[in-house]
């Protein structure tokens, strides 16, 4: 399996400031190129990870990291993983349950001021724990510019989906593309704060089980 894509900017859809620098990214499904897509190429960035899993395989914060200077919290529950996370990446990732991970705790240890997470990648097994993961979020304090949330709906059914799409949206999300799809799979949610991304940047990515590569390649 491809763990990387190459990426050419005569066929990106959608640049961004810097986009013509970008030779590979890493994501599944393009996460990685949404983030930056929808925060302008945004430089030195902040994220959380949620289910890190490998540090550059099929990994959605890797580009973040190592091209655009971003900081970054992971949090992985299998300690292998953790350990190599944290022998090949500069961010720190902490071997934990997120659905009791403490964020508040973790931001203060990292010395974060901001209140504004700039992308949460939001992705454990299975989809009942994403969303236990994703309401553990200090929703209460912090807001997040960027959220690609996992539902895997093609195999695990609506239920996670649906109350996910309930929660986000009362707290004032905007989803954008909907069931997004790896292989024709509809498997995540790709959602937007919309006091940060103005309509004219997400605007064109409203969709519904769009293969996840025809959102950003042309051809």
């Amino acid at each position: 399996m491809n763990t990387k894509y190459s990426i050419t900017t005569d066929i990106l859809r959608h640049e961004f400031p810097r986009s013509d620098e970008i030779s590979m990214n890493w994501s599944q499904a393009y996460q990685d190129l949404f983030a930056l897509t929808m925060l302008r190429g945004k430089r030195s960035g902040k994220y959380i990870e949620i289910g890190a899993n490998h540090p550059s395989e099929l990994n959605n914060t890797v580009l973040l990291e190592s091209s655009f200077g971003w900081k970054g919290i992971s949090v992985e529950i299998d300690g292998n993983m953790v350990n190599l996370f944290n022998k090949e990446r500069n961010q720190p990732c902490y071997a934990a349950d997120a659905t009791t991970f403490d964020w508040k705790q973790a931001f203060k240890d990292a010395k974060w001021r901001t209140k504004r997470i700039d992308y949460a990648s939001v992705d454990c097994e299975p989809p009942a724990v994403t969303l236990a993961a994703l309401k553990n979020l200090p929703h209460d304090e912090y807001r997040f510019s960027v959220i690609t949330f996992e539902t895997d709906i093609y195999k695990d059914g609506g239920q996670w989906r649906d109350e996910s799409r309930e929660f986000l949206k009362n707290l004032g999300y905007q989803l954008v593309a909907g069931d997004v799809c790896n292989g024709s799979n509809p498997y995540e949610d790709w959602w937007i704060d919309p006091e940060v991304v103005p309509e004219t940047v997400w605007g064109p990515f409203i969709s519904s089980q769009a293969e996840a590569r025809n959102l950003f390649i042309d051809g």
